[in-house]
C-alpha cells in the first residue's frame, strides 16, 4: 500500500509541477500580447527597442500607395484624361555616384505612351532636397535611351533642382500642360 501513495504523490507533483510551466508560457504569451502592435519586440541596436515609421498615404491607385500630396494630384490629373499609368511598378538596380548599388522605383510609368520612342516615367517632389532626387539621376545616367523623365514639382523646388534630373519638368502650376501631351 505505500507503494501506491508514492506513486500517487508523484503523480501529483507532475501535475503541479507541468501546471506552473503552462502558467508561466501563458504569462510570457500574455505578456507578449499586451505589448504595443506599434513598437518592435526585438532590441534595436544598443538595445533600444526600434519604433517602425509608417508613411503618410494620400490615397490609392491600382492598389499602390501615393506617398506625396504632389503624386496624389498628378495621378488625378492622369486619372481623368484617361490616361493609364501604374505607380512603381517595378524595381531597377542602379548605381549611385558613390559607386554603391541601390534600387529605385520610379514614382508612375505611363502606359502605351511614349516620348520621343521611350517609356515615360513621371517622377514627383515636394522639395529640391528629396533623398529619392539623387536616385533619379543615377537611373537617368544608366537608363536614359529608354526612359523619358517628366519630372513635376513646386515652383520653388524645380528651382533648385540640377538638369541632369529629368528631361521635361512643369510646376504644379503647369503640369496640365505636360500631362496634357500624354493625352494625345
Amino acid at each position: 500500500m505505500p507503494t501506491k501513495t508514492l506513486k500517487s504523490s508523484k503523480a501529483a507533483r507532475s501535475q503541479t509541477a507541468g501546471a506552473s510551466r503552462k502558467s508561466a508560457s501563458s504569462s510570457k504569451s500574455n505578456a507578449r500580447d499586451k505589448a504595443p502592435k506599434s513598437v518592435s519586440r526585438r532590441p534595436g541596436r544598443g538595445g533600444v527597442a526600434a519604433t517602425p515609421q509608417t508613411p503618410q498615404i494620400f490615397g490609392r491607385c491600382g492598389g499602390r500607395p501615393l506617398l506625396t500630396a504632389v503624386e496624389r494630384d498628378v495621378c488625378d490629373r492622369l486619372t481623368s484624361l484617361g490616361v493609364a499609368h501604374s505607380h512603381r511598378p517595378r524595381h531597377f538596380e542602379i548605381t549611385l555616384e558613390d559607386g554603391t548599388l541601390a534600387a529605385f522605383a520610379p514614382t508612375m510609368v505611363v502606359r502605351g505612351r511614349g516620348r520621343e520612342g521611350k517609356t515615360v516615367l513621371v517622377e514627383t517632389t515636394e522639395a529640391a532636397n528629396d533623398p529619392n532626387l539623387h536616385k533619379v539621376r543615377a537611373f537617368r545616367k544608366q537608363y536614359g535611351l529608354e526612359f523619358y523623365v517628366s519630372l513635376i514639382a513646386p515652383e520653388e523646388a524645380l528651382d533648385d533642382v540640377s538638369l541632369s534630373t529629368y528631361d521635361e519638368a512643369a510646376s504644379l502650376l503647369e503640369m496640365h500642360t505636360v500631362l496634357g501631351r500624354l493625352a494625345d
